[in-house]
């Protein structure tokens, strides 16, 4: 399990310490955009804001942390490994998306090992405390329901999309998903590693990294700075269509 970067307060990334939901600027995407401020007051277990660095495992499939978390900031993957030890990405998740929402629905245990992609900034909820805030709160409920059912959608929509035609074009699909879910407001989004594009598409390594040099030297992917790129959208689904 890697080590947190930092606890941080919500409007002050250099404060450790507990959650302050009553001050999130970004608290419309959160899991508990719904709830008012009041809902927060008598937590018997209190919620817990963290900075994690690239390659953390947050939790292990199976395993029963009893834990929820709230992306604010980052991209989580879930990874599912196979009988023989092979490794499939099944989902990537970011900034609005809860994780572990299996574990209120009766589960013992995490479906899938969850790692951050970059530097994640999360909330940390305890399994008691969400319950908690269910009883009282059937908007939090429906929330829940709702998040999973999307999350399930989404992982049908990109199971069906990146599993299907060549090699170029799942790549090209993978790079319209991470602009359309992923782009930040300057619509430049983290390119994936290539062992990561590999594991959601089902292809080698080397023919991502072939398909990825092939659409930089065309200039339908070029880099905005550090690990952010913007891709040519119409080109992408051009390509997607007829390959």
């Amino acid at each position: 399990m890697g080590k947190q970067i930092e606890k941080s307060l919500c409007t002050n990334a250099e404060w450790l310490g507990r959650s302050h939901c009553d001050r999130c600027h970004i608290r419309q995407l959160m899991f508990f955009s719904e709830l008012p401020e009041t809902a927060f007051s008598h937590l018997l277990k209190p919620i817990d804001h963290y900075i994690y660095p690239p390659g953390t495992v947050l939790y292990e499939a199976k395993s029963q942390k009893q834990f929820i978390y709230s992306i604010r900031r980052g991209m989580v993957k879930l990874v599912h490994e196979a009988m023989d030890g092979t490794c499939r990405i099944v989902r990537l998740l970011g900034p609005g998306a809860a994780i572990g929402l299996e574990l209120l629905d009766g589960e013992s245990g995490y479906h899938h090992t969850a790692i951050a992609v970059d530097q994640v900034d999360l909330c940390k909820i305890p399994v008691a405390t969400t319950r908690q805030l269910q009883q009282d709160y059937a908007t939090l409920c429906r929330h829940v329901g709702e998040q999973l059912q999307e999350q399930l959608d989404l992982a049908d929509q990109w199971i069906v999309a990146l599993s299907t035609g060549t090699a170029k074009q799942r790549v090209a699909q993978l790079l319209l998903i991470m602009d359309e879910f992923f782009a930040d407001e300057n619509q430049s989004f983290i390119l994936l590693n290539r062992e990561d594009m590999a594991a959601m598409i089902g292809i080698a390594v080397e023919t991502v990294s072939r398909m990825i040099a092939t659409f930089k030297r065309q200039k339908i992917l070029k880099r905005y700075k550090e690990n952010r790129y913007i891709c040519n959208v119409t080109a992408l689904q051009e390509i997607t269509r007829h390959g």
